[in-house]
């Protein structure tokens, strides 16, 4: 049991990855100071509206349910249900924490990306 609780934190740590902002082209910059001011203004309009995909919390209790669940029908299968549902559980909260994750960074990026190039600036990613 100790093996899954800590196997559980660390996929938990890994999944909460943040990633890297798009980025823009430096030769797009044509004022520094205005370039930096709408960056900041660009993030945070983005990280305030990323679209209420979901809460990374929620999904990964559903998705922990709903693999503990699937786990203990397949352990219930195989001959030992707790370990199945042990599993299952961690499985299904990663999965479901890590899409969580991913689906909000993507609108992050989508809202970063559009503001930016509203503001005259090439984003190449």
């Amino acid at each position: 049991m100790k093996k899954t609780i800590y196997l559980f934190v660390l996929l938990i740590i890994s999944s909460s990855y943040v990633f890297a902002d798009p980025v823009v082209d430096p030769a797009s910059i044509k004022n520094q100071d205005k370039y930096y001011r709408d960056n900041a203004e660009c993030k945070a309009l983005a990280k305030e509206n990323k679209g209420g995909v979901g809460s990374v919390a929620k999904d990964t209790a559903i998705g922990a349910g709903v693999g503990a669940g699937t786990g203990a029908l397949l352990g219930a299968i195989g001959g030992n249900v707790g370990k199945g549902l042990g599993i299952g559980a961690v499985v299904g909260g990663v999965a479901g924490g890590g899409m969580s994750v991913y689906k909000n960074q993507k609108s992050y990026d989508q809202i970063y990306k559009n503001c930016m190039r509203g503001r005259g600036y090439r984003v190449l990613n």
